[in-house]
């Protein structure tokens, strides 16, 4: 989708006051205000829900590029901590802030709307993987989301990439016990699909770990509705 000069203005100045923050830094906590957004442009961060009893439940990942906070911006509260989950940079501004986007920018508008429902794609899928799939197909199904999410912002991204996360950290996020990541992890090495280290994946195989997961790469892209881009961009070839 192009931007106008305009646009691309609007888009600079939501990036002004970069900040950097340290592995671990609560970015907000459930039942705060959201007041503000975050653009993450360099580092991890994850979504955590802590139960009564204390113990916290990773929902979801941020990467750089993300938008954090959008899906809870219309909310009285948060529902969710947002921790970083290793040092970077993030680009704060006030939640307001949209309101001049949304008056003066339909295609902003447009995109960060599409931001939002991808991040709530992805969070579905996810679930879906977790309950209609084996251990196998759980893991080969989150390796390809990060993958395909990194690859959208970096092109140069390669199929040997950073994950600073623990086996732990995949169990919390897929519903499995540390030691049933690690187990699956060592066959899906012995089959020669992928190879994890302690913070990198490399992809061996990408086409059966497609297969293998079912996972569907145009999901991640940034193609919008046609019938919405063809009302905002009228004269624009389709």
């Amino acid at each position: 989708m192009a931007l106008s000069d305009t646009d691309m203005h609007l888009l600079a100045e939501l990036e002004q006051t970069p900040q950097p923050v340290s592995r671990g830094q609560t970015l907000w906590k459930a039942e705060d205000v959201p007041r503000t957004l975050y653009t993450l442009r360099r580092g991890w961060a994850y979504s955590m829900h802590r139960s009564e009893s204390g113990e916290g439940q990773v929902l979801d990942i941020f990467l750089p590029g993300d938008l954090m906070g959008i899906r809870e911006l219309t909310l009285p509260a948060h529902s969710t901590d947002v921790v970083m989950l290793t040092s970077g940079v993030v680009c704060p501004f006030p939640a307001e802030r949209l309101l001049d986007i949304f008056q003066h920018s339909p295609s902003l508008t447009l995109a960060i709307h599409a931001a939002a429902a991808r991040q709530q794609v992805i969070i579905s899928k996810r679930l879906v993987n977790i309950l209609r799939h084996d251990a196998r197909a759980r893991i080969a199904h989150f390796v390809l989301e990060l993958y395909y999410r990194l690859k959208r912002v970096d092109e140069s991204v390669h199929r040997d990439f950073s994950v600073p996360l623990l086996q732990s950290d995949f169990g919390k996020l897929l519903g499995m016990t540390k030691v049933h990541v690690s187990r699956t992890l060592g066959e899906m090495e012995n089959q020669g699909l992928l190879r994890k280290t302690r913070k990198d994946i490399q992809i061996l195989d990408l086409e059966r770990l497609l297969e293998i997961s079912a996972f569907d790469p145009v999901k991640l892209t940034d193609q919008l509705n046609p019938t919405l881009t063809a009302a905002l961009f009228p004269s624009a070839p389709t």
